[in-house]
């Protein structure tokens, strides 16, 4: 048996080779794919109980926290232990974050207060004092180092510190949670508590009893104290965090883990593909070995030997490559999740893909050997087959066409179950071919597609206007040249099913460039709503949902729904009328801008706004740079499991990129799938196969009649 396997080797050496490659491809990208998912989340989880990370916490005003407020929170079902700390929650404008002025909720802590939950670890330390610590996220992604100089615009002000450190905290973590938290000596602490008084804010950090869901006891916690009259800044829970702050970790895994199955199913069908073939044409010479005393057995384990000893070998290289790939793709999930974490080789992920792709190895070689068992040395050394008794060909002077038609239709007629194999296997490469193609299309050529995905509205500049002065600011934005639109879009929050949210309230959302809506329609009047789809399956349209802000709850409408990967899906759409009667003081409160230009033209009009509008705006941002960068970081990570291949068949790629998407959140994608991409993949693969199939067919040309006659 070793000698016939030796045979096989040296006989098939280079379609030995081949399989192997695609073998190492797909082991490469499964081990990647399953070292992520078993060593991300554990390590997020072992971060996350060495800071003692609150399973809920929730923030409530200065004023409103008080002994009745710990009582309510203390006899909530699921509670087990709380601690309250004193905390500024303020809206923040984050100057020369990553180059542009980044707007988003802070929550500053006393650094030098004892804290038993929500603790952090010390990354890095600034060489003499500081007044204020930051997270590795906004170290990381925001570009700044111990030492430096980070400037806040709070209430109008801006507030300068020099950072003291980079720290690990896992209450927050990333932007997903739309806080980024610091963290101020107890003096520079009490200085901004005097300055920002409506501000200063009580944090309970809750730890759940063993078993209970963080989700539902934060939803208790705000049903009861929405009930008791108390309002609620800030409600979240770690289960939700840790979903946004995962999600690009989990996009990554299910891009890999499709890639590595398609490739790993189409290398197997190509083995399967060529035992047969082999089979077939040593047909007489597996008669005469089943004459000498082989078994079919033995013959069987002899052709299938090679192709398992070079699917573990290829496997084993491709996971020690799957080393040098995982680092890099662990330190944008870092970037991304905003925890440190190292990707390293794990045992687990390596058993598994070596066990997985020798396992389909065997199965599918044993496809193709099976018919060996049936094999008779007789009617194999005869040349007679069962097959041949089983099909009656037709003959080529029976075969409409000519003569090369004639013959190939006697080959698809002789040989369906051949044909329907080559058939899968065509159909599988263009899928890969097709999927990879989208991916980078929409990641490279066209990034404003995949960055739409996966985010929300997103203009080119954000101005705040005035108190009272939005529609003139709007007036005078409208006619600087290069300014295409200008829409009044302000993110407000309300509580819905005892959940706090983000609000987007607006008149204009049909003017908007990035339509989040995947159902029903926007809100129009003031008693429209339209719901997050975390929120849809509780929340039919036509139902009615109670809204509340403040001490205000009342009922709207719902008339579709929206997507919002970064809140989870909850979140909800107002119009200005509709969130006004919730909140009647914000008719005259300023409404955040959204302008749309040029890429090319956001630094012109915000110079153009800031020298015309200087008496009616009190800040800008470029968002155009924000886009460029998370454009950058989303862009690399998409055509990195997107090097293998070009375009897909219009009705595989979309389903496929929607149900990938649909995993972390996203029900509406914004990718293009243009009709030319299939029509080009299918010519191109369909050049290759023929070129393939000239070059296969190359020995017929020096068959001699003569000899075959007389053989």
């Amino acid at each position: 048996m070793r000698t016939l396997a030796l045979h096989q080797w040296r006989r098939n050496k280079g379609s030995f080779l081949g399989f192997g490659a695609i073998i190492l491809i797909a082991a490469c990208m499964l081990g990647s794919a399953l070292t992520l998912l078993c060593t991300v989340g554990p390590r997020y989880t072992a971060l996350a109980d060495e800071l003692h990370t609150a399973d809920v916490d929730i923030v409530v005003t200065r004023t409103a926290a008080t002994a009745d407020v710990r009582d309510v929170i203390d006899r909530t079902t699921g509670v087990a232990a709380v601690e309250p700390d004193d905390v500024l929650l303020m809206d923040a404008q984050i100057h020369d974050f990553r180059g542009t002025d980044f707007a988003i909720r802070t929550m500053i802590t006393d650094a030098d207060a004892p804290r038993t939950l929500n603790q952090t670890r010390v990354l890095a330390t600034a060489a003499g004092s500081g007044d204020l610590t930051i997270a590795q996220y906004t170290a990381q992604f925001g570009q700044f180092a111990p030492g430096e100089r980070i400037e806040l615009r709070i209430g109008g002000h801006d507030e300068s510190f020099r950072i003291a450190g980079v720290v690990e905290e896992m209450e927050f973590g990333n932007a997903g949670s739309q806080i980024l938290a610091f963290s101020a000596p107890a003096a520079r602490f009490a200085r901004l508590e005097r300055a920002y008084p409506q501000a200063r804010m009580t944090e309970y950090a809750v730890s759940v009893s063993a078993g209970a869901d963080p989700r539902a006891v934060r939803s208790r916690l705000e049903r009861a104290l929405a009930q008791a009259g108390t309002p609620v800044a800030v409600a979240i829970d770690a289960s939700s965090v840790r979903a946004t702050r995962m999600m690009v970790s989990r996009l990554i895994i299910l891009i890999l883990a499709v890639f590595a199955v398609l490739v790993t199913v189409v290398s197997l069908a190509l083995c399967t593909f060529h035992i047969r073939n082999i089979v077939e044409a040593d047909r007489t010479d597996m008669g005469v070995l089943k004459a000498l005393g082989y078994t079919g057995q033995m013959i069987s384990h002899a052709m299938m030997a090679p192709y398992l000893l070079v699917c573990v070998g290829a496997t084993v290289i491709g996971l020690a490559l799957s080393t040098l790939a995982t680092p890099a793709i662990g330190s944008l999930i870092a970037l991304q999740a905003g925890f440190t974490f190292h990707a390293q080789a794990d045992a687990r992920a390596w058993l598994i893909t070596i066990a997985a792709l020798a396992g389909v190895t065997l199965l599918f070689a044993w496809i193709g050997v099976r018919s060996l068992r049936a094999l008779q040395p007789i009617e194999a050394i005869r040349g007679i087959s069962a097959r041949s008794q089983r099909h009656t060909v037709r003959p080529l002077n029976r075969m409409p066409g000519n003569v090369r038609t004639a013959i190939s239709l006697q080959q698809a007629a002789a040989s369906p179950s051949r044909n329907l194999l080559v058939g899968c296997m065509a159909f599988l490469m263009t899928l890969i071919v097709s999927f990879a193609a989208v991916l980078t299309y929409n990641a490279t050529v066209t990034p404003d597609n995949l960055y739409n995905t996966l985010s929300t509205e997103t203009p080119q500049v954000v101005a705040t206007p005035s108190q009272r002065e939005t529609t003139e600011a709007m007036q005078r934005i409208r006619a600087i040249p290069g300014v295409q639109n200008v829409i009044a879009y302000t993110t407000a929050r309300v509580g819905i099913d005892g959940t706090q949210m983000p609000a987007f309230v607006s008149d204009d959302f049909d003017a908007t460039r990035n339509d989040i809506r995947y159902e029903g329609n926007h809100p129009a009047t003031a008693h429209e709503i339209a719901m997050g789809s975390a929120l849809a399956d509780a929340h039919p349209i036509g139902s009615k949902v109670t809204v509340s802000h403040g001490g205000t709850a009342l009922s709207y409408t719902v008339v579709g729904y929206i997507q919002s990967v970064n809140d989870g899906g909850t979140v909800c759409e107002l119009t200005n009328a509709g969130y006004t009667r919730l909140d009647p003081d914000f008719a005259h409160s300023p409404h955040t801008l959204y302008m749309y230009c040029d890429g090319a033209d956001t630094a012109r009009v915000i110079r153009a706004i800031e020298s015309t509008c200087a008496d009616l705006v009190t800040h800008t941002t470029d968002m155009e740079r924000m886009r460029e960068t998370s454009q950058q970081m989303y862009g690399s990570i998409m055509s990195a499991g997107a090097v293998l291949g070009a375009l897909v068949a219009g009705m595989a790629a979309r389903p496929v990129t929607d149900a990938l998407f649909a995993t972390v959140g996203v029900m509406r994608s914004q990718f293009d799938h243009p009709a030319l991409l299939p029509i080009a993949a299918a010519l191109a693969l369909t050049a290759v196969q023929g070129a393939l199939a000239l070059g296969f067919t190359t020995p017929i040309r020096t068959i001699s009649p003569y000899q075959l006659i007389t053989e």
